[in-house]
């Protein structure tokens, strides 16, 4: 639906990565749904992930430390998080945090469906 903070969909040429669309403003209040999704998918074992977005233009520092805890989890089984079509603002704390140290940053969803081989 439109209207969900969160939501998330198959992807890929076997649909084996999971693209989770982030939408507006995610912050402590999202925070649960998007660790709930992201434990649902490692129980699910759908390992490989990108998050989308391309639709966010404020990410807290409660959700980069959901991802910064999911990602440890999902390497485990040789998995990755990936973020994609980060908007300005959000790049930039991306940046200042220096989170690109430990999850890779593209473009476009093809560009980070492509990293995953």
């Amino acid at each position: 639906m439109e209207n969900e903070q969160v939501s998330a969909a198959k992807a890929g040429s076997r649909k084996d990565i999971s693209v989770i669309t982030l939408r507006g403003f995610i912050d402590l209040t999202t925070a649960e749904e998007v660790e709930q999704l992201l434990a649902s998918l490692i129980k699910a074992k759908r390992y490989n992930i990108i998050v989308d977005l391309s639709h966010s233009d404020y990410i807290s520092s409660s959700i980069w430390g959901i991802f910064l805890d999911k990602i440890k989890k999902i390497r485990e089984f040789n998995g990755d998080l990936k973020l994609a079509n980060m908007k300005p603002d959000v790049f930039e704390v991306y940046k200042v945090l220096e989170l690109f140290r430990v999850m890779s940053s593209y473009d476009s969803i093809p560009e980070a469906l492509k990293a995953f081989g």
